[in-house]
């Protein structure tokens, strides 16, 4: 492969990356429209916030990342338990981390961030596995 390819390859991951990024965002506010009092929930119930965000975080990128796989705008195999799995982790360790150290949990904690990035970079290593 060229390294026309390569850089071209190197922009679609990035532009899957981006579409994750923002996919998980995206779903968390269509998950949050049906319940008004969502954006109470990290000072009122934090551990049920957890819950539901870090399944909005792992919803948005996994699917992203699956049909990214699927309409082959990402080369590798899908290993779809594997790459679930890992965005779970990524997405759920650092919003426990959050619940247990912060009091109450404040909108915009840089851990909610963080915890869309691990899940992100969960999907894509877990594609990296043995050959």
């Amino acid at each position: 492969m060229n390294s026309g390819n390569k850089f071209i390859r190197f922009l679609v991951w990035c532009g899957v990356v981006f579409l994750q990024l923002v996919m998980s965002q995206v779903v968390t506010f269509l998950a949050s429209l049906p319940f008004p009092g969502f954006g109470d929930f990290p000072q009122t119930h934090p551990w049920l916030f957890v819950a539901a965000a870090g399944f909005t975080f792992t919803l948005g990128v996994f699917l992203t990342g699956w049909l990214a796989l699927k309409w082959r705008w990402l080369k590798g195999k899908p290993r779809l338990p594997a790459r679930l799995t890992s965005t779970l982790l990524g997405a759920y360790i650092p919003l426990a981390l959050a619940a247990l150290l912060y009091h109450p949990l404040e909108p915009g904690n840089p851990l909610f961030f963080i915890a869309i990035l691990l899940s992100i970079a969960g999907f894509h290593l877990a594609g990296r596995g043995a050959k």
